[in-house]
């Protein structure tokens, strides 16, 4: 975790910050803001349960049987860094930064939409996810993008970052999981029973 954070979540989490300080931009041009908090983190779990779902069955029947087990431990490690860091510091940095941005320099949401959705998608191809988990993350970022556009404005990235991590828990973690599951039941239905 210590390289990621280094390489990847710091320089994604000062880059929006640098660019808001330099332009004058007040914080909630990164959707650094907060109202209806209720109604957001509703609409979070709700939605985030539901694409971790998605993300889980994508990962069983798109990406592939292979899988790792994490144990208890991992599992609450890693969900707790999807949630909590790695959704938050990526939705800042596409939804609030890159999206935001290009829309201002170009006066257009639809170039702010393709050129977030082109460099989300193409990131995770970078960090050697294979095309079929390109795919996954591909669909992913248009419902985060939905999620985040759909909201009045000023838009918070509180549902959407909610929503990026349980999906991303779902995909990495949960996945696996119930890979391992359905992969021990077929051990066991293939395993003749003992005569007694």
């Amino acid at each position: 975790m210590k390289p990621d954070l280094l390489w990847r979540i710091i320089p994604m989490l000062l880059l929006p910050f640098i660019y808001s300080a330099l332009f004058h931009l007040p914080l909630s041009f990164l959707g650094l803001t907060l109202h209806n908090v209720p109604e957001q983190l509703s609409i979070g779990v709700i939605v985030g349960i539901v694409m971790a779902l998605f993300a889980a069955l994508y990962r069983m029947h798109i990406v592939g049987l292979w899988f790792r087990r994490p144990t208890f431990n991992d599992h609450l490690l890693q969900s707790t860094f999807y949630v909590l860091i790695n959704g938050p510091v990526e939705e800042l940095f596409f939804r609030g930064f890159l999206l935001a941005a290009v829309t201002q320099w170009t006066g257009w949401l639809g170039w702010g939409w393709l050129v977030n959705m082109a460099t989300y998608t193409l990131y995770h191809r970078l960090g050697k996810w294979n095309w079929r988990s390109v795919g996954g993350v591909c669909l992913a970022g248009l419902v985060f993008n939905l999620v985040y556009l759909a909201q009045s404005e000023p838009r918070s990235l509180l549902t959407v970052s909610i929503v990026h991590g349980l999906t991303t828990s779902g995909f990495l973690n949960g996945g696996d999981e119930v890979l391992y599951w359905g992969w021990k039941r077929r051990k066991r239905e293939l395993t003749p029973a003992a005569d007694h």
